[in-house]
């Protein structure tokens, strides 16, 4: 686990410097675009290289489940929900309190602007997605822990979209009450699809739907910052 966040914090500066940094100051649209592309092209190798079968992931706990007020929960799940919390109270310090936090605040909001002020556009988008890889491999980890290691992983990636959209884009607070919301509607909709409409996908476009009509209604999301421009 030290030796993977290692790497990945060194790749996530690699991908930012080599593919990302000559698009600083493009439409928004190309570095999405862009990370798309790099997703799929990541996915087919490692397809290639490690196969396509999934992997147990090796046993963490030597009990799989304990007993609380009379409930029994798997222990991957506590584990689960500990590490969730402890990085959300990490992300929302480092982004009120640190130094770099602020600077990202402060370049996500206008580049122009923060390059007046001193900040570094290049320094902070390589911290970033430095952060971001870190971030990812924890969270591939525990996810792998509870359903195995495999490509596949990688398409909990795109339900990360419907969830910020929804909670707001600049709201760590809102980034987290989506993920909830979309959780509960996916397992919802999973149920009356099993039960009643027997579409057999529902459960995966679901989340989609709901980005499409937030987009439409309120495209800042729950609890984004509404961009006034004046004239």
């Amino acid at each position: 686990m030290p030796i993977a966040l290692v790497f990945m914090f060194g790749f996530g500066v690699a991908v930012q410097v080599v593919v990302l940094r000559p698009l600083i100051g493009e439409p928004i649209i190309s570095v999405i675009m862009v990370t798309i592309a790099l997703s799929m092209i990541f996915q087919a190798a490692t397809k290639w290289i490690f196969g396509v079968n999934l992997q147990p992931f090796p046993q963490v706990f030597a009990a799989s489940a304990i007993t609380l007020l009379g409930i029994q929960i798997q222990t991957v799940y506590l584990m689960s929900l500990a590490v969730s919390i402890a990085m959300i109270s990490g992300m929302a310090w480092f982004f009120s309190a640190s130094k770099y936090g602020l600077a990202m605040r402060a370049t996500a909001f206008n580049q122009q602007v923060a390059q007046s002020l001193g900040i570094s556009v290049k320094n902070v988008f390589a911290v970033a997605w430095a952060i971001s890889a870190t971030v990812s491999t924890v969270a591939g980890v525990v996810v792998a822990i509870v359903n195995g290691v495999s490509a596949g992983l990688a398409a909990y990636g795109i339900k990360v979209f419907p969830a910020v959209i929804l909670g707001g884009l600049d709201s760590i607070g809102g980034a987290v009450l989506g993920g909830i919301i979309i959780g509960l509607l996916e397992n919802i909709s999973h149920f009356v699809d099993a039960e009643y409409l027997h579409w057999g996908n529902l459960y995966e476009i679901a989340p989609f739907y709901v980005l499409i009509i937030i987009l439409m209604i309120k495209p800042y999301g729950l609890f984004g910052t509404e961009d006034i421009e004046r004239i």
